[in-house]
């Protein structure tokens, strides 16, 4: 008997199962809290140089208009001022013609600092630390330390939680988020935020594959979809609320308090949130495993048959003292396939949501409300998902999201504008036909990844995927700029990858209803091994244990 089966037996998606996925997809919206709150503690309000406090007492200048005055003081460039002296002189021996005389002053740094607009941002971590001018690389070095932590979440998580269990490294992701967020909402400088915003990465990307592998390992097949895809759906929740939470909230440090402070919350799970039956199976756990089975069959109101363990043919499969690592995703030719195939598709369906999101023109109107709007439209994309993907499969939908995307990002792309709003109009509704079409296979994938890697490496093949797509989304500025060579060329490079993946895509074996693969003999190997001791061990392990 196959644990699928005993999952038939006890209630695939029962009342134990219900509260237990909820519980994990609250955690989704708090993580999509972290993934963006960058958009709002790292915008960049307006700025120029400060002219307040200058000693203008005795010349004609004080008579002038603030307005005035900032417009004699600061140039077109926000980061530089004239100098104040030659303003003073060049004023008082004219009759105020301010551009035309201010056109021959000399410039020089801002003196006095910055003064920043408190019209959308009350506060930043731009204008706190003063990240413009010759310090604005900090603002994207702060991006590139959040996806680099992400990265190292994604490897690390995956591999300690297939190592440990799902459970434990939940509750030391959380505890970090929790350290992470509460000191960077309290940094004095960019040197002391910098650090806790990397671990703000590592822990909340490194807790997010915890809650999507937990909850698709604790469902029947035909229920996967639906959860995975609910994950997904709070994750845009969270998206919407931030921007509500940004609103109230003006001041980078208390929104940093309050996407961080609701994680105690999360120390309740204690007593909730179980470890992986499936986990615990392939560890030999099986007095564990029988544990969580006889309560989730109780809450759902059916019994578990007490000779039910000793057929599960899945909990006496792992060879004591067999620990799994990143080299088994590679161990053989079907496993190396289906890793580098992932992985790939992982990594470009983050580069052209992210290279989408950025490229895309900007919505007119409120910051807040644009974000919320851009949250939004990726619900009804995941609904679709939910109708259709189980009537019709996982690999013809992503397939399809990914070719038709990449379709409309080149057409985007290259349709000639030539002034013509309605044309204009044109590329712009497709840009958002590609970025409803990659939400929906960035959404998919992630199910199939979750579907395809057998259990003894789920976690460790999750993470390494995620890994993939970190470096997707490290790379999207690089390509944006490629537009200064050929304006289209970013969104052609989008598409052209887009479809390339989606045809990858066909490789992948399809996962509707089928069973989750246990070890790494279950996913069908038609080609030649890899010439690798262990596999040949755990072939002769594996076929003793069917005896």
């Amino acid at each position: 008997m196959k644990f699928d089966d005993v999952l038939e037996t006890i209630g695939p998606f029962g009342k134990y199962q219900k509260i237990r996925c909820f519980l994990l997809c609250l955690f989704s919206s708090v993580s999509a809290w972290h993934a963006l709150n960058m958009v709002f503690i790292g915008a960049q309000p307006e700025f120029h140089c400060d002219n307040q406090n200058m000693n203008i007492s005795s010349s004609k200048i004080s008579n002038i208009s603030d307005a005035g005055l900032l417009e004699l003081l600061v140039p077109d460039d926000s980061c530089q001022q004239y100098d104040e002296k030659d303003v003073i002189i060049f004023y008082d021996n004219s009759t105020g013609v301010h551009r035309l005389l201010s056109s021959n002053m000399s410039t020089t740094d801002c003196i006095r600092g910055f003064w920043y607009s408190k019209e959308k941002y009350s506060s930043t971590i731009v204008s706190q630390f003063d990240l413009v001018c010759e310090r604005k690389f900090w603002k994207s070095t702060s991006k590139t330390v959040f996806f680099f932590g992400r990265l190292c979440g994604a490897v690390l998580f995956g591999q300690l939680s297939d190592r440990f269990g799902r459970r434990p490294m939940f509750f030391v992701g959380a505890a970090i988020l929790l350290v992470a967020g509460s000191v960077a909402a309290a940094a004095q400088n960019i040197y002391m935020f910098l650090p806790m915003y990397f671990l703000q990465g590592l822990a909340h990307t490194g807790i997010f594959l915890v809650a999507f592998t937990l909850s698709t390992e604790l469902v029947g097949p035909e229920y996967r979809l639906f959860v995975g895809f609910m994950i997904q759906m709070f994750y845009s929740v969270g998206y919407m609320t931030l921007s509500g939470m940004a609103y109230l909230l003006r001041d980078w440090r208390y929104l940093e308090l309050a996407i961080t402070l609701p994680v105690v919350l999360f120390a309740s799970y204690w007593w909730f949130l179980p470890e992986s039956v499936r986990w615990l199976l392939s560890q030999n756990r099986n007095e564990d495993a029988q544990k969580y089975l006889q309560k989730a069959a109780a809450t759902n109101g059916t019994d578990l048959p007490p000779s039910i363990m000793e057929s599960l043919q899945d909990g006496k499969t792992v060879q004591k003292n067999r620990t799994y690592h990143f080299l088994d995703l590679v161990r053989t030719w079907a496993m190396a396939k289906l890793t580098l195939n992932i992985c790939f598709n992982w990594l470009v369906n983050a580069l052209v949501y992210y290279g989408l999101s950025l490229n895309t023109e900007n919505l007119a109107g409120d910051p807040y409300l644009n974000f919320c709007i851009a949250g939004a439209v990726e619900i009804p994309a995941y609904i679709l998902c939910i109708i259709f993907l189980n009537k019709v499969g996982r690999k013809r939908p992503l397939v399809i999201s990914m070719c038709v995307g990449g379709i409309a990002c080149i057409l985007s792309g290259t349709i000639p504008i030539n002034g013509n709003s309605d044309i204009k109009t044109l590329t712009i509704v497709l840009a958002m036909v590609g970025k409803f079409f990659i939400t929906a296979s960035y959404a998919i994938v992630y199910l199939v990844a979750s579907e395809v890697f057998p259990t003894v490496v789920r976690n460790i093949g999750m993470g390494v995927a995620s890994m993939s797509a970190r470096i997707g989304g490290i790379l999207v500025p690089t390509m944006l700029d490629l537009k200064s060579i050929w304006t289209p060329l970013p969104l052609v490079i989008f598409g052209s990858l887009s479809i390339t993946a989606g045809i990858l895509a066909l490789l992948l074996p399809e996962t509707t209803d089928k069973p989750l693969p246990q070890l790494l003999e279950d996913v069908p190997n038609k080609s030649k091994k890899l010439k690798l001791k262990t596999v040949a061990d755990e072939k002769e392990r594996f076929d003793s244990s069917k005896v």
